[in-house]
């Protein structure tokens, strides 16, 4: 179990967690905007393991995608384009980890059909989601969900893309996505 664990951190990178208080602050109106530090998190992924902001690498990008569920076909898709493109990411320093409202136990089965290679994560309170301005309230069944989100957090822990989508489909594609990594990391000063 330790070396599989230890085998998805490396594989993933980027493992994110959103459950902890923000501080004690209210989200700032609209969520966290590009320039802003990072929401420091901590979720429980699909294993019933913690995952926390800090546990990305040193000096890669995380790609935090927020989608509206296991049930959403918009999100489904987008979820396995990023599966199949997903060493591409690793190629290019980005770790992916995705966030939901669902349980982990929900999770953990939507993992056993899917086997992505990165973490799904429970943000039931919507900590996370709220803390980027995506929470889309009685979005599925009455229950508030998050709304179709990518934000890109570089390695010094800053916000450097957040995009909300205004319908399901509406998301940026991978190749978009991969893109702005490169470029963001090309115009970053490396740390000493």
């Amino acid at each position: 179990m330790k070396r599989s664990l230890s085998l998805l951190m490396t594989a993933s990178l980027v493992l994110l967690g959103a459950c902890s208080d923000m501080k004690g602050s209210r989200p700032k109106p609209g969520g966290l905007v590009v320039g802003d530090k990072a929401y420091e998190f901590k979720l429980m992924d699909s294993r019933a393991e913690w995952v926390k902001l800090s546990d990305i690498k040193e000096n890669w990008y995380l790609v935090l995608i927020l989608y509206r569920g296991s049930w959403c076909s918009a999100c489904l898709g987008q979820l396995t384009q990023l599966k199949d493109d997903y060493q591409k990411f690793l190629d290019a320093g980005a770790a992916i980890a995705c966030v939901s409202v669902e349980s982990p136990a929900d999770l953990s089965e939507f993992q056993r059909q899917w086997r992505f290679p990165f973490p799904l994560l429970s943000d039931p309170q919507l900590k996370l989601i709220d803390a980027y301005g995506a929470r889309h309230p009685k979005g599925h069944e009455g229950e508030d969900i998050s709304r179709a989100t990518v934000v890109i957090i570089d390695s010094k822990r800053v916000v450097r893309y957040k995009y909300i989508g205004q319908t399901p489909q509406d998301r940026p594609h991978n190749a978009e996505i991969l893109d702005l990594v490169r470029r963001f990391q090309q115009t970053s000063v490396p740390t000493p």
